[in-house]
């Protein structure tokens, strides 16, 4: 993740209003609602016209209610952008906290599986992924820190379970490498395929897989 359902991926937003299409009729939804509606059309801004144009203002028109709507839910135009980066952070963590909860799934296909989702999360969701957290500047470290402890649990119990072997390397330096070292090859490879199989691999070496 880089210093990195409801909104998913993009080509799958439901319920999304574009710019170019009228806006909703929004003025009875509940607070849970209403933030999942700013979200998505500040997300659908965000790609479309890009974060200089994801504007309260206009995040507004796009999801058809006043402004006054999203300052109940977000204190500034910072606020929501930061609160549009937690979501995404929230999408990346939610399917590998489920995989890793399945008892018949060996520890290294875990890991194997991990990747894939936050690799083709970042595929998929390129444009969006790239404006949201290299754009937005945030002093909060706790999606970092859900993830560093996902991927802690999955070496820890890898190697109590004897799939993983770290032999003298730090567990520490390994994880934040497992942590980091994925993105370069979704922003600067254009066969995801390819690219997810091969970081799969590297990883399997990094934690010392014996299978």
């Amino acid at each position: 993740m880089t210093n990195g359902h409801s909104f998913r991926n993009p080509d799958i937003m439901c319920g999304v209003t574009r710019p170019d299409q009228p806006a909703p009729d929004g003025r009875f939804q509940t607070p849970e609602v209403r933030r999942r509606q700013i979200l998505d059309a500040a997300a659908q801004l965000a790609i479309d016209e890009g974060l200089a144009q994801t504007s309260i203002a206009r995040v507004a028109q796009v999801a058809g209610i006043a402004k006054g709507s999203i300052y109940l839910q977000f204190a500034s135009r910072q606020d929501l952008l930061a609160g549009l980066q937690a979501d995404l952070w929230e999408q990346m963590l939610e399917r590998p906290t489920e995989i890793i909860a399945d008892p018949d799934v060996t520890w290294a296909d875990k890991l194997d599986a991990v990747v894939e989702h936050w690799m083709r999360f970042e595929f998929d969701a390129h444009d969006l992924y790239h404006a949201v957290f290299h754009a937005v500047a945030t002093d909060s470290d706790e999606p970092f820190e859900a993830a560093r402890t996902l991927l802690g649990h999955i070496v820890d119990a890898g190697v109590e379970a004897g799939e993983f072997a770290l032999g003298a390397l730090d567990r520490d330096v390994v994880i934040e490498f497992l942590l980091h070292a994925y993105i370069g090859p979704c922003f600067h490879h254009t066969d995801a395929d390819t690219a997810i199989t091969n970081v799969q691999q590297l990883f399997r070496r990094a934690v010392g897989a014996t299978a």
